[in-house]
């Protein structure tokens, strides 16, 4: 299959993400201590995007890469930018939905205690909006499901959920989104972080073998 422009631009933009984590420090790996990353899922990486966005020129390539993602991929028109209460993917929701002149609604994680004085969605919302999430990462995609039920409930249609970086390597996050209708757009994915660093000498040997084995089977990876 001949890949078309879109599919070269697209292939770029990822490649250009996960340089720029690798080059801000986003990028942790720990072989010994692996990093709990889902339902009883774990890693030897993981992902922080925070270092990159002290980085102002990095950031609005970051927020360039997106906007043309919402643009190619994202079907019709969006009402609003929507995005979790904590964490570092509410700076991107925040510069994304400012970039495209839309409103930002909030939306909380499920508590174990509710507190009558917080809303499950802060912002205004009306009935029928349509909205994109917009998080951090993905791995295997069962908290994102847990924020798109609330959106729903005060009425929004949440079709798209967008992230700066993706595992790329759990089908847990397809039983989890696709029962739900919501289509996930990535920046950037493992593999692409992998092609950069191998491109740069970003990582030890050690460190990349060991990355390759828990790409090709992450959940065995450690025997």
């Amino acid at each position: 299959m001949i890949p078309t422009q879109a599919d070269i631009e697209n292939r770029k933009n990822a490649v250009d993400t996960a340089t720029m984590l690798l080059d801000s420090g986003c990028v942790c790996f720990d072989d010994a201590n692996p990093f709990r990353v889902g339902q009883g899922l774990s890693s030897p990486l993981h992902v922080d995007i925070r270092p990159l966005l002290g980085f102002p020129d990095r950031r609005n390539r970051l927020l360039d890469h997106a906007l043309e993602m919402v643009e190619r991929e994202v079907e019709g028109r969006l009402d609003a930018i929507s995005c979790c209460t904590d964490g570092p993917g509410v700076p991107v929701a925040a510069m994304l939905a400012d970039r495209l002149g839309l409103p930002l609604v909030f939306v909380r994680r499920p508590a174990g205690e509710a507190d009558p004085r917080k809303h499950k969605v802060e912002g205004r919302v009306k009935q029928g909006w349509r909205m994109l999430l917009v998080e951090q990462l993905a791995t295997d995609g069962h908290r994102k499901a847990g924020l798109v039920q609330p959106l729903r409930d005060a009425g929004a249609n949440v079709t798209d959920l967008m992230v700066v970086f993706q595992y790329g390597v759990f089908d847990a996050i397809h039983e989890h989104l696709s029962p739900l209708g919501v289509r996930l757009h990535a920046l950037s994915t493992w593999w692409d972080l992998l092609e950069a660093a191998e491109d740069r000498d970003a990582l030890p040997q050690e460190a990349l073998s060991s990355i390759r084995r828990f790409l090709s089977d992450p959940t065995h990876w450690k025997a």
